[in-house]
């Protein structure tokens, strides 16, 4: 069947779009991608996969998952992570379609639209004009959780910053917009995760991007600018009950019930799981319940309410859930992607406009 370019990348964008609106629309996106890329034929371009340097070790790493799944007991958790890493099929699926220059920013403006579509819904919603509440009733989230949020709007504001360098998709004036548009939101919401990732890397990304004399003049006023964020007595607020819980965190504590103390109990038990299952892990799902396990054996400090099924830690939570096999595999897949990256940094552009 003959599906227009237009549609079909339209198709493969809608995933993105509704990540920050919501998780079963963008599974039900997911699914109309598949069908329509089924239909299309492009799968049988499937050997062009071969020309990426990331096809195996991602390859390997979903079928490891899977694996995983052989010695898991918690098959909820254990399908939740399969399918999580399944979703490199979105990977897969764009190395043999037929990318042109006008598709690749088509691709970006749906990801963009989503999360402003996100954050006019938010604003509305906290000001009582839509009758819905926020998620988690969190003033100006949307319908994103907090966490996520604050780290799809550093992802989307560090690719802004590389377009006003490149001057590739938007004007000067735009991506400005866009900039204060998502650092407005930014700084009304609790996510800490964002807002620590975004005041890290601007600098490195601004040092990377602007060579000569502005290498050092502008990463120094990126930091200044991102450390303004520090000015609002919300975020100010925010990081400063992260650091009063970081601060008075105890392993010897008899439980746990600060946001960030959590976090520091499941990278403490990711590391402890991946000591005791050093090769094979827990099995692909068994992160929670094998977590339970050491809190009631006491080697760590209980958690009331602690839900957690990673170890707050990509590599931690690799290694204690499939073993070394599988954070090695996680670190090829990184190091695949991030050398192809690295090598195309300064090329937006794909194919012919």
């Amino acid at each position: 069947m003959r599906i227009p370019d237009p549609w079909l990348f339209s198709f493969y964008a809608l995933p993105l779009f509704f990540f920050p609106l919501s998780t079963a629309g963008s599974g039900i996106a997911m699914g109309l991608l598949l069908l329509a890329y089924g239909f299309s034929g492009h799968w049988r371009n499937w050997r062009s996969i071969g020309e990426r340097s990331w096809w195996l070790p991602w390859l390997l790493l979903m079928a490891w998952t899977a694996i995983g799944l052989l010695w898991t007991s918690n098959m909820f958790f254990g399908q939740k992570v399969f399918v999580s890493t399944f979703d490199a099929i979105f990977a897969f699926i764009g190395a043999t379609l037929p990318w042109q220059e006008r598709w690749v920013k088509w691709v970006i403006r749906w990801f963009l639209a989503g999360i402003l579509v996100n954050e006019a819904l938010a604003f509305l919603m906290t000001w009582k004009i839509l009758p819905w509440h926020n998620t988690d009733w969190i003033p100006y989230t949307g319908f994103c959780d907090h966490i996520f949020l604050s780290l799809v709007i550093a992802h989307a504001v560090l690719w802004l910053v590389y377009d006003q360098k490149m001057q590739w998709n938007f004007s000067r004036s735009v991506n400005w917009l866009l900039i204060f548009l998502l650092l407005t939101q930014m700084a009304l919401t609790p996510g800490r995760s964002g807002q620590v990732l975004l005041v890290l890397l601007l600098p490195v990304a601004l040092f990377l991007l602007y060579p000569g004399r502005w290498r050092w003049a502008l990463p120094l006023v990126g930091f200044l600018g991102a450390m303004l964020l520090l000015a609002i007595p919300e975020v100010r607020q925010h990081l400063m009950v992260g650091v009063h819980e970081l601060v008075s965190f105890s392993p010897a504590q008899a439980d746990v019930k600060t946001s960030w103390g959590i976090r520091l109990v499941a990278m403490w038990g990711g590391a402890l799981l991946f000591w005791l299952h050093p090769i094979f892990g827990v099995g692909t799902g068994d992160f929670y319940p094998a977590v339970l396990q050491l809190q009631a054996q006491h080697l760590l400090p209980a958690t009331p309410g602690f839900i957690m099924n990673t170890a707050a830690n990509s590599f931690l939570s690799e290694a204690a859930s499939l073993g070394i096999i599988g954070l090695a595999l996680f670190l090829w897949v990184l190091w695949a992607i991030g050398r192809e990256s690295w090598r195309a940094r300064f090329s937006p552009r794909v194919g012919s406009s």
